[in-house]
């Protein structure tokens, strides 16, 4: 690349960021979305921790943790970095804390601060350890502090925030099984709580968030064992409404499957459009997968590109955006900006991804 060149992206990033897209045809819902690339990451990362900040009046994208291209336990790593939407480039970010890279990990942010939950390492034997950690990142400071460690340590689980206030964690893998607890983090005091747990088939691997005062997670992988593959695809979807005088009092109930196959490890937010508040899936896998993309089956995995929106208030589902490029591997998606955003993920043909995908709706 010439000297020149990343001047010229990030000016052209900007421009982009002032609205200058193509605008979207009103013929079919799914048709009303924008799907542009953003700016690149500096290497490639799957199944990276993600959050956004609005900390300072800054814009920013986080990802931290991950798997790199080689997709191998060596590839795990420890790496960070930032975007400032402004800017348009990736800055490195000191390391996440520790002896070991984890993948799996899920992020949050609450005011200033980012909350990295949990995830687990591999080591070169191929045993897996999943960890209790949680880490604190000042995003005005630069540096990482310690939390109160996870009760029940997991990775693969579903993360989101309720009220700017609470952190929810949502089952995922704990160790040597699948967990139904829902446990529920308070930045401000730096404890945490027991919620309602989930009452449908533990799994790892699922995707959603917190939108308003409702929960919602869909897919994930359950355990079939003895029977072969150990781990299969879970069609089940959830809804848990989160009682505000005691955000410990959670009523779940099953709710309808959207219209698409069921995912692993697609990309989830919560999203508010128009008059419409819900919760967002896009990309995944049909079926499960381990780190490196191969199916527990022995077949290598390829990702979806359709996505669906589930309606708080109506109990509906709509097809959202249908991605240029299918992706999956995917730990959250990012709504900062008036846009949805989804970093890093693996590719066609099981390829970690650097790239960047910016979903918008007038």
């Amino acid at each position: 690349m010439k000297p020149d060149q990343p001047a010229i992206a990030s000016l052209l990033w900007a421009a982009m960021l002032a609205g200058c897209h193509t605008p979207a045809s009103p013929v079919h819902a799914a048709a009303a979305w924008t799907i542009e690339a953003g700016p690149p990451l500096p290497e490639p990362i799957a199944n990276n921790a993600v959050a956004s900040s609005r900390a300072g009046g800054r814009d920013q994208l986080f990802t931290f943790l991950g798997l790199g291209a080689a997709k191998d336990f060596r590839a795990i790593t420890r790496h960070a970095y930032a975007l400032d939407l402004r800017k348009g480039v990736w800055e490195r970010l000191p390391d996440v804390p520790g002896d070991v890279g984890r993948i799996a990990a899920t992020a949050q942010s609450v005011g200033a601060h980012i909350y990295l939950f949990g995830g687990y390492s591999v080591a070169e034997d191929g045993k897996e350890t999943t960890h209790a950690t949680v880490e604190v990142y000042d995003v005005a400071a630069r540096r990482y502090s310690r939390g109160s460690e996870t009760p029940v340590p997991v990775d693969d689980a579903v993360s989101g925030v309720w009220r700017d206030r609470l952190i929810f964690l949502i089952g995922g893998w704990s160790r040597s099984d699948n967990v139904d607890a829902v446990q529920v983090y308070d930045p401000a005091t730096d404890k945490w709580r027991r919620a309602t747990s989930i009452p449908g088939t533990p799994v790892f691997g699922h995707a959603g968030a917190i939108a308003g005062d409702v929960i919602v997670y869909c897919g994930g992988a359950r355990v079939q064992a003895p029977r072969l593959p150990k781990y299969v695809a879970n069609a089940e979807c959830y809804r848990g409404d989160i009682d505000p005088r005691d955000p410990t009092q959670v009523a779940w109930r099953l709710i309808a499957h959207h219209p698409g196959p069921p995912r692993y490890r697609a990309a989830a937010g919560a999203i508010r459009k128009g008059g419409m508040t819900g919760v967002m899936f896009v990309g995944g896998a049909s079926s499960p997968y381990n780190y490196n993309a191969v199916g527990y089956d022995g077949r290598p995995v390829e990702p979806l590109a359709d996505a669906w929106i589930y309606d708080i208030h109506r109990d509906t589902w709509s097809p959202g955006p249908h991605l240029s490029v299918p992706s999956m591997d995917h730990r959250g998606l990012l709504s900062l900006g008036g846009f949805w955003w989804m970093v890093g993920g693996f590719g066609s043909g099981q390829a970690v991804s650097k790239g960047v995908t910016r979903l918008g709706s007038p």
